[in-house]
């Protein structure tokens, strides 16, 4: 508000101060002449003109001082933050290590508040840039105040930038020192254990050390990845220029010395380890092999060398299993040789410690071997006496069991007797030809043993003589029994051959006496086979029969001791041979006639009933079970191919009964010959047209079947794509809904895709009812069917693509109510506010603000107007979601009014407040005003004279119209 516009109201001419004025002038007249009235008018109205323009002028330098007051209060105000922050920018926190992390982040708020401030600078520089351009009066001091103002503003960023910086620095420094301590600390703790000068006292203790040491250098080994990570990382901090770089690379020197010390020691302990650990087990491995030599020459020491042969054998496989045990010792002896000599050479500290060791075991290994050869040889000579006499007992055991079997007279009953008393004494023989390398080792053996001159000459000798002797008269007793055993077995030979030819033609003579033929072709084919068999067996038998005759020859040529009793058996076997074969003769021929008719039939029967078999397979419907079609197909092909095979042998058959009756060896039975071979060649004739039938019908199942599959796998398409297409979820929310409507789109373009399927199978089922399928009102169903279902899964596609269409739309209307209702919610919240300023400024600044957020609504109608619009649109479709587009449409109609009455309101109570601030700056204007005037109206001075009462009078009146004026104002 423009304080001056009251006092220039008040000067601007009103009816009362015109009256006023003519007043004066007429008591002017009244005292001085008209001149001089005219005079004095003309003084006071231009005097008056003077003051309304002095008037104008100062509104005009009021509004620019309020304007400057209004600029130099806020340039004031960001300056005193600026100064505040710069405080806050210029404390040297980051010196105090304790919660970096805490001030980091303080910080960052702090950067964070600057930035967001900085739209206040923004708004004064623009302000302080308008008034200098409009030529303000104080255009100058604005212009500096800016400046001021902007050298402040870049201070303030460097000094957040600069410390900022010296944080994060102060941070990274902090974390580094950290880090070089702990890994400095560590490596201070194991130069501890490196520098340990335990060396273990014996080989358990090194090989614990060792093992704690090896743990030690995996540790260490691990642990080098930190000081790498401290190097890189005072690497990267000297990098970027960190203002202690030189502490960072003290203390990174001092870092990497203590690690190349504790790697200089470990390798050292290391190679002092490995120079004990091979000491000690040089000592270990000594003293081992020193007991085992002393265990072992302990062993040697005893005399005792076995009182019979099993036990001298028993002490010599100890001896021998000793020797192995002492090559393996020498092995071990030489490996302890080569480890001292290496010691020694490499361990110069401890050599006189080896070499006595290895002395030592070389004395102790030069006595063990010379007590093993003594003993060794003594074994030797006492298990050589020992094995010949086992071998002495044994052969006069032997020769006195055997002689008293070879001196029996025992003769045989039968052959078996014979012979296995023979084979018995023949055994013997073997016995004895079998001990003779014995005998011959035996002698030999004791040669040796004598002429080594052994300590038991005699008796060896003693015992070589006695064997030889018995061995001599055992072979004498042996060739006596042999020739008696011998001529027993020839005459039970010629008992049994003739015992057994005997029985054999008795045999033939009773099968030969039977008249019975057989009237199947199985027995007669068996009769025949007997029969020859039975030739084959007479073949056979006229040998044995010869033999016989020739062996009788021979025995009785040879003087056998019983030579009449074979004469008189060899004439009874030759009579009963030559009848027998007599008879054979009309029986073979006998048996010939009925062999051909039974063949005949016999093989018709099994025709026909292959025939009959097949038939069955033939007629059976499995075609029409779909089950494994292609396997019953191929199991057809077989049937037909074996039918083929079969085409031969039953042509057979009938030729074979032609046959017959053309010769006329039918026995009678031509008629039913004529017959069986008509059924025959009925039979053949229907197998293979039921083959060929159900050859056909198992191709069209088959074609059938993979329609039935490819229908199958269309109906499952079609029963998951109805499934897909059926669902009730139309989406919750814009972004499912768009999700499923590209769903929708890849479910189109796949029905789409099995129209050419579609076609394929119409085709098929075409085909089949036109080619005459036996199965083709099947087919048909089935096509009408799929086409039908096919048919109502379009239409669903195209419904539910219109539902989701309809969805997308709704949920769209969701999503911009929502928009339209958070936004009116935020308007809201300013509409709502209860601050209608403190002061004129205040009032002015909300006033301005409120136009704008007006203008905002006023912008912002038309896109709530298409809002509503586009529910009402979807209201007049009849929407499925009708009563709640409506519920939405007057919610948010409700809360636009809500927040129209609320700026209206809030406008009023705005101008309400104006008017108030207005008044009252009006009201503290014209006081002050009236208390300035107030001292030229109580003045004491009222003139000496006419004249002058008259000039101090004008003014006067002047000042009491203007007062006048104020009140009637």
């Amino acid at each position: 508000t423009n304080v001056a516009e009251p006092f220039e109201a008040r000067n601007s001419g009103g009816g009362e101060e015109r009256r006023t004025m003519a007043d004066l002038q007429q008591h002017a007249k009244t005292l001085e002449t008209a001149d001089d009235v005219e005079r004095r008018r003309e003084q006071v109205l231009s005097r008056y003109a003077q003051f309304k323009e002095a008037a104008r002028v100062r509104r005009t330098k009021l509004q620019d001082a309020k304007r400057l007051q209004q600029f130099r209060r806020d340039a004031d105000e960001i300056e005193a933050w600026i100064n505040e922050k710069l405080q806050t920018a210029s404390d040297e926190s980051y010196k105090d290590p304790t919660n970096l992390q805490g001030k980091l982040q303080k910080h960052q708020a702090f950067e964070a508040e600057i930035a967001a401030h900085s739209n206040s600078i923004v708004s004064l520089n623009k302000t302080g840039r308008e008034m200098i351009d409009t030529g303000h009066f104080a255009s100058i001091s604005i212009q500096e105040r800016l400046d001021e103002l902007a050298k402040l503003w870049e201070l303030l960023l460097a000094r957040s930038q600069e410390k900022g910086q010296k944080l994060v620095w102060a941070q990274k420094r902090v974390e580094f020192i950290r880090e070089v301590e702990e890994v400095q600390s560590w490596v201070a703790e194991k130069e501890i254990v490196a520098s340990s000068e335990e060396f273990g006292k014996d080989l358990e203790d090194v090989e614990v050390l060792q093992k704690k040491f090896d743990d030690f250098l995996k540790d260490l080994t691990a642990n080098e990845v930190r000081v790498n990570h401290v190097n890189s990382s005072a690497e990267k901090l000297i990098g970027e220029g960190h203002p202690e770089a030189e502490l960072i690379q003290t203390r990174t020197e001092g870092l990497n010395e203590a690690w190349d010390r504790l790697k200089e020691l470990a390798a050292a302990r290391q190679e002092k380890l490995a120079g004990s650990y091979e000491v000690q087990k040089f000592n270990r491995d000594a003293d081992e092999t020193k007991a085992w030599i002393s265990e072992k020459d302990l062993a040697l020491s005893t005399d005792d060398y076995g009182r019979d042969l099993a036990s001298v054998q028993a002490l010599q496989r100890k001896h021998e299993g000793l020797e192995r045990d002492l090559a393996a010792l020498e092995e071990k002896v030489k490996t302890l040789n080569s480890d001292a000599a290496t010691l020694v050479a490499a361990r110069p500290v401890s050599a006189n410690d080896v070499k006595a060791k290895q002395a030592e075991i070389a004395d102790a290994w030069t006595n063990l071997k010379a007590h093993a050869a003594l003993r060794k040889k003594k074994l030797s000579d006492s298990n050589d006496l020992q094995q010949f006499l086992v071998d002495y007992r044994d052969l006069m055991a032997w020769i006195n069991g055997i002689n008293s079997l070879v001196s029996s007279d025992e003769l045989a009953k039968d052959v078996g007797s014979a012979e296995a008393l023979l084979e018995r004494h023949q055994e013997h023989r073997s016995d004895i030809d079998a001990h003779d390398p014995s005998f011959q080792a035996f002698a030999s053996f004791g040669q040796q043993l004598l002429s080594r001159g052994h300590y038991a000459s005699p008796e060896i000798q003693e015992k070589l003589d006695a064997v030889k002797a018995e061995s001599e008269a055992l072979e004498k007793a042996w060739e006596a029994r042999k020739s008696r055993l011998d001529q027993c077995l020839e005459l039970q030979l010629f008992n049994r051959d003739a015992e057994q030819a005997e029985t054999w033609i008795a045999q033939r003579e009773s099968y030969l006496a039977s008249e019975d033929v057989d009237e199947t072709l199985d027995g007669v084919e068996a009769l025949i086979k007997k029969h020859e068999d039975f030739d084959k067996s007479l073949v056979a038998q006229e040998e044995k029969i010869a033999q016989l005759q020739e062996f009788a020859n021979q025995l009785i040529q040879s003087r056998h001791y019983d030579a009449p009793a074979v004469a008189e058996r060899r004439a009874a076997v030759l009579q009963r041979w030559s009848a027998l074969k007599a008879a054979i003769n009309a029986r073979r021929s006998k048996l010939g006639e009925s062999q051909s008719l039974q063949q005949f039939q016999r093989e018709a029967e099994e025709a026909e009933a292959w025939m009959t078999e097949k038939l069955q397979v033939a007629c059976d419907e499995s075609y029409k079970d779909p089950t494994n079609l292609q396997g019953k197909l191929q199991k057809h092909q077989a049937f037909e191919a074996e039918v083929s095979a079969n085409e031969e042998r039953i042509f057979g058959v009938i030729t074979m009964g032609q046959g017959l009756l053309d010769s006329r060896q039918c026995a009678g039975s031509e008629a039913e010959v004529q017959k069986r071979i008509a059924a025959l060649e009925e039979e053949w004739d229907e197998l293979l047209g039921k083959s060929s039938e159900k050859s056909q019908k198992l191709k069209e199942a088959n074609q059938q079947q993979q329609f039935n599959t490819g229908v199958k796998d269309f109906d499952y398409w079609l029963g998951e794509t109805e499934a897909l297409l059926k669902s009730e979820d139309y989406g919750k929310d814009l972004a499912s809904v768009q999700n499923l409507l590209k769903k929708h789109q890849l479910v189109e373009a796949d029905v789409a895709a099995h129209e050419e399927r579609i076609r394929d199978l119409n085709s098929q089922a075409k085909k089949f009812v036109d080619e005459g399928h036996f199965d083709a009102p099947s087919i048909r169903e089935k096509q009408d069917a799929i086409n039908k279902r096919y048919g109502q899964l379009k239409e669903l596609a195209g419904a539910r693509r219109a539902k989701l269409n309809d969805s997308s739309v709704l949920q769209q209307f969701f999503r911009d109510v929502d928009d339209e209702e958070s936004w009116i919610k935020e308007k809201k919240l300013l509409t709502s506010s209860d601050d209608y300023g403190k002061d004129l400024t205040g009032v002015q600044n909300l006033k301005k603000k409120h136009q704008r957020l007006e203008t905002e609504l006023d912008g912002h109608e038309p896109r709530i107007k298409a809002v509503s619009e586009t529910g009402a649109k979807l209201m007049s479709t009849n929407h499925f979601a009708g009563p709640q587009i409506q519920s939405r449409s007057d919610d948010l109609a409700t809360q636009w009014e809500e927040l129209r009455s609320l700026s209206s309101v809030r406008a009023g109570k705005l101008d309400d407040s104006l008017a108030f601030q207005q008044f009252s700056a009006s009201l503290d204007e014209e006081e002050s005003w009236v208390h300035e005037k107030q001292a030229l109206v109580s003045s004491e001075d009222v003139g000496d004279s006419l004249a002058a009462v008259q000039v101090r009078s004008i003014p006067n009146v002047f000042f009491r119209s203007v007062a006048l004026a104020w009140f009637i104002d």
